[in-house]
């Protein structure tokens, strides 16, 4: 419960820090990192056995979790709902074992804040026209547009995980970023967590680029002119970012074609989002064509019968 959780995070405030241990897939290179209490005995990506790397280093620390409010019940419940409306899903996917799989997983995502000073430089044009005898007359102003705006950006995220299991956090957006809380041990137990391997220099790059882009339409918007061209020239004047870890419940299962591409379960551990990519049963989906050919052929041959 979030009770549980605050009571935790006050217990764990008064303890060293520190005791989030890393493991790492030996198959798809994943890097994992939960609490020292946590059993993390498999890749919950490949299902592959995971080896302890040894402790998270103080860098490599998130600033903020946002802690989970669906439980795996609620989530294993939701699973079978979504599944099991996929007609042609292979019945073994619904054995307990594998449902049972399903992991509690933090995703790394970079929420950034930044100030960006924005200058228009351009050309306004307004039209009017009027007849005189035979002629129509069109007079066209031109005016010199300048316009300077200062705008504040919050929770622009990007994901800190570059590897294909960021995927799994992709589709489930949004988060209530509100709600997250300062990094404590405590929200770590039970559950793993991916590492990120993106910089932080490199995000900003990104969210500079992004919010420059921004800025253009900003101040352009409702100018009153017929056309309005020209160009922006921006400035990033402050810049920063917090290493947030997302929740989401996972289940990922093995496809036997791609190792590397496995059919996967997402749900977001606040809202309930879900997005997933389920395994096809070909036997049911041929047989279910081949019915329906069967009566399109019945069908066809008893109206040419009666018809001709």
């Amino acid at each position: 419960t979030q009770e549980g959780y605050e009571e935790s995070y006050q217990e764990s405030s008064s303890q060293s820090e520190g005791s989030q241990v890393i493991y790492r897939c030996q198959s798809c290179g994943s890097e994992i990192m939960t609490d020292e209490t946590t059993v993390a005995t498999h890749c919950y990506y490949c299902h592959s056995p995971v080896v302890l790397e040894g402790k998270l280093t103080e860098d490599m620390r998130p600033h903020k979790v946002l802690p989970f409010t669906i439980s795996k019940e609620q989530a294993v419940e939701a699973f079978m709902k979504w599944a099991k409306a996929k007609k042609y899903v292979p019945g073994n996917f619904f054995k307990e074992s594998e449902v049972q799989k399903m992991t509690g997983v933090y995703y790394p995502h970079y929420v950034t804040s930044c100030t960006m000073d924005g200058a228009f430089s351009g050309e306004g044009t307004r039209s009017d026209v009027m007849t005189r005898g035979d002629y129509i007359i069109t007079n066209t102003h031109h005016y010199r547009v300048r316009r300077e705006g200062r705008v504040n950006f919050k929770n622009v995220m990007r994901p800190a995980l570059q590897k294909a299991n960021r995927k799994l956090s992709d589709g489930i957006h949004p988060f209530p970023l509100e709600q997250a809380k300062p990094f404590a041990d405590a929200y770590l137990s039970g559950f793993l967590a991916e590492r990120k391997d993106i910089a932080e220099s490199d995000v900003h790059r990104d969210v500079e680029s992004e919010v420059a882009g921004y800025m253009q339409p900003m101040l352009t918007a409702n100018h009153g002119y017929a056309s309005c061209r020209g160009s922006t020239a921006t400035q990033l004047r402050d810049i920063q970012s917090e290493y947030v870890l997302l929740p989401t419940w996972v289940l990922t299962y093995p496809n036997p074609k791609d190792q590397n591409d496995p059919y996967y379960f997402a749900m977001n551990g606040c809202t309930g989002e879900i997005c997933g990519k389920l395994p096809i049963d070909n036997k049911k989906l041929f047989s279910k064509a081949a019915f329906i050919a069967a009566i399109a052929f019945v069908v066809g041959a008893l109206a040419s019968y009666f018809l001709f």
